[in-house]
């Protein structure tokens, strides 16, 4: 596999290590394994804080008094050229978390509208959302909330015009080509199309959240 990488600065004492523009699954695994890679390598040094992933990217934050910039790059650089000789696309044991929903009504105000506007019955966009496995690309916006990966192309729907002021935790919605679930009640422009029980974050619990990036996810209709 050739080098696909780009290692970057990010402000004094942030790195970031790219792996294109891409955002899909194959990316993103090999970014969960590179991850996993680093968090091992580096699990005793003094110099590294923290690792941690977006949708095709890892971001290291290091301390400067005790390394910099440079000759963090090319200890990464040496470790990633060896990790991609030997890399083998669909090596990781696969995970699935299955998180059950209620569909429509009260629980998903947005299904009817998106029914009309993709001229599909809203029982079928419950069985394409449902039957789908996605892929969890990144943890963000809030903490425990999935971005997920994945979507049909058929039910791929545009976000609130007018974003709400309230969306109830653990209402599951779609947003262009991704799909999530809402942790906590906030504002938000997804269009929610169903509502889960399961409980993504909670601080009293170790790790605080259900969900892990680089693991897969399927939603199961009750």
């Amino acid at each position: 596999m050739k080098n696909i990488f780009h290692i970057n600065f990010h402000g004094d004492s942030t790195l970031v290590v790219n792996l294109g523009e891409d955002i899909d699954i194959k990316t993103n695994q090999m970014l969960h394994e590179i991850v996993h890679l680093l968090e091992i390598d580096f699990k005793h040094s003094n110099y590294i804080e923290d690792i941690y992933p977006t949708f095709n990217s890892i971001i290291i934050d290091y301390d400067n008094l005790l390394i910099d910039f440079e000759n963090l790059k090319l200890l990464i650089n040496e470790k990633l050229l060896s990790f991609i000789k030997k890399y083998n696309v669909g090596s990781e044991e696969e995970r699935i978390i299955e998180v059950p929903v209620m569909y429509g009504g009260e629980n998903g105000p947005d299904l009817s509208m998106m029914s009309e506007k993709l001229n599909i019955s809203e029982e079928k966009i419950i069985e394409i959302h449902a039957s789908n496995l996605y892929r969890i690309f990144m943890i963000g916006f809030m903490p425990g909330f999935p971005y997920l990966g994945g979507l049909n192309t058929k039910i791929s729907f545009p976000r609130l015009s007018t974003p709400r002021i309230s969306v109830p935790a653990g209402s599951v919605g779609i947003a262009g080509m991704q799909t999530g679930i809402y942790p906590f009640e906030s504002p938000g422009g997804w269009n929610i199309i169903g509502k889960t029980e399961i409980k993504l974050f909670d601080i009293n619990l170790n790790p605080p959240a259900l969900l892990e990036a680089g693991t897969n996810l399927r939603f199961v209709r009750i």
